[in-house]
């Protein structure tokens, strides 16, 4: 009897985790199948790529991940490397706006006020920006159900322009890169939605929620990472799957639906017969694996942003004038380059030599991409004069990495939702067995990549056992 096979395509962490898990539970199922992970490069790990030199841990993609959505560090539990988690540096963060640098006002969550005397000492917002965010306690509920819009709309139609451009914007947009007014608050904000079904405001709910979680909160930091850098989970996923199961140099160029389960082709024009498949790529990346069939053109595409991280390294005497803290974001309204900043000796100080400074700036958001395709001198001049104007830098960096990420940021835009549940709608229709998950459908933090990576592994096995 020939083994029913299970082919993965794509090995940044949605594909790793998915075929770690599927892995797990085909052993403790005692399932004979067939399991690979196809991967097009001669590494993997995705957007995970750490750097260790000379003392140094550099992330070139993620630094960390969110302490309160479980699935990273269950994963990191399940791969027994619970006393290599690290917290990072509490400290306080800014946004740069209004041509300086201010700090998030305490006692709030996702920006928004749940204690008022912070918010009103604060410099970000002028007098009648501050009013405004108040009259969020008499709207009542504003959403219309069933019915997306941009989550700029919500949040302007709840706490004023003034509010969404110099906090909530530049806090969104280090997420996802991308722009406020196009994004999906079905798909980027549905806390804020929630929070407002619940309570009819979003002060009093944030309020509600901070009674809550205070306790909590103060003892936690909010990120996590690994004392020897993200890779170490890759690698460690890379011993428990083994060369056996990953395929690296392994281009799927093609899907081919047969009369029992598919056919791939891969690089050279390698043939491999699958019975079910999960594909853990960037859509655009998805879209051609269909060769002439047109079953996505009719759902419209999902955008991406390209963006660069730019890490620099200084003796510590080459500032002059520092800053308490872990870092910045920068308000679109402002005539920065970056769109961020992060201490990181300050943020993850186990990383970086004692009588060393390194920062990391970021560039590139949805419409401002151009940047990442200067050459690098021109995007290093660009980083220390924007920093300069803060910061007061007197040496020139010993040290720069600069990694550009070209479309690589889904931008969830106003619609996001419907269009996933119609391309999951069309594979289970006309490619049954056939599943996707990763950052272009449900979230672009490392937790919610592992969360569907985890997800697929009962789909495929209801199909398969079905």
């Amino acid at each position: 009897m020939v083994k029913k096979k299970i082919v993965v395509i794509g090995g940044g962490i949605t594909g790793l985790s998915s075929t770690f898990y599927l892995k797990r539970e085909l052993e403790k199922q005692g399932l004979d199948y067939e399991l690979v992970l196809l991967e097009a490069g001669t590494k993997v790990g995705g957007k995970i790529e750490t750097v260790k030199r000379d003392g140094y841990i550099i992330e070139r993609g993620p630094d960390s991940f969110l302490r309160r959505k479980s699935e990273m560090q269950d994963l990191v539990m399940d791969l027994g490397m619970k006393d290599q988690l690290v917290e990072d540096a509490t400290g306080e963060n800014y946004v740069l706006a209004k041509q300086g640098l201010h700090a998030i006002p305490k006692s709030s969550i996702m920006g928004i006020p749940a204690r008022y005397r912070p918010f009103f000492k604060s410099g970000l917002l002028s007098a009648s920006g501050k009013l405004r965010v108040l009259g969020d306690l008499f709207l009542g509920k504003q959403q219309v159900d069933e019915e997306d819009m941009s989550l700029g709309a919500f949040l302007r139609a709840r706490v004023g322009d003034e509010m969404v451009d110099h906090i909530l914007e530049p806090l969104m947009s280090g997420i996802y890169a991308g722009d406020l007014d196009e994004m999906s608050a079905e798909a980027t904000g549905e806390r804020f939605l929630e929070i407002e079904r619940r309570h009819g405001s979003l002060i009093k709910g944030i309020r509600a929620m901070y009674d809550e979680t205070t306790a909590k909160q103060s003892s936690e930091s909010t990120f996590l990472t690994m004392r020897y850098g993200l890779m170490t989970i890759v690698e460690a996923l890379e011993r428990e799957l083994s060369a056996k199961i990953i395929k690296k140099g392994k281009r799927v160029q093609k899907i081919s639906k047969q009369a029992h389960g598919y056919e791939l082709t891969v690089s050279n024009q390698e043939k491999i017969q699958a019975d079910s498949i999960f594909i853990a790529l960037p859509y655009h990346e998805i879209i051609p694996l269909f060769g002439e069939d047109a079953i996505f053109e009719e759902i419209g595409e999902i955008p991406s942003a390209s963006v660069a991280t730019v890490a620099m390294i200084f003796p510590k005497n080459a500032i002059e004038r520092d800053i308490k803290g872990s870092g910045f974001v920068v308000s679109r309204n402002e005539d920065f380059s970056m769109t961020a900043c992060s201490w990181i000796h300050k943020k993850w100080p186990h990383t970086v030599p004692e009588d060393k400074i390194l920062l990391r700036a970021y560039l590139g958001r949805r419409k401002e991409e151009s940047i990442v395709e200067l050459a690098d001198k021109a995007i290093e001049e660009t980083v220390l004069s924007d920093l300069n104007r803060i910061m007061k830098i007197n040496q020139a960096p010993e040290f720069t990495m600069i990694t550009r990420w070209r479309n690589s940021i889904p931008q969830y835009t106003v619609g996001h939702v419907q269009r996933k549940e119609a391309i999951y709608a069309k594979f289970q229709a006309e490619y049954p067995g056939i599943f996707a998950g990763g950052a272009s459908f449900e979230g672009v933090e490392l937790s919610e990549c592992v969360r569907q990576g985890k997800n697929s592994v009962q789909w495929i096995l209801d199909y398969l056992e079905g």
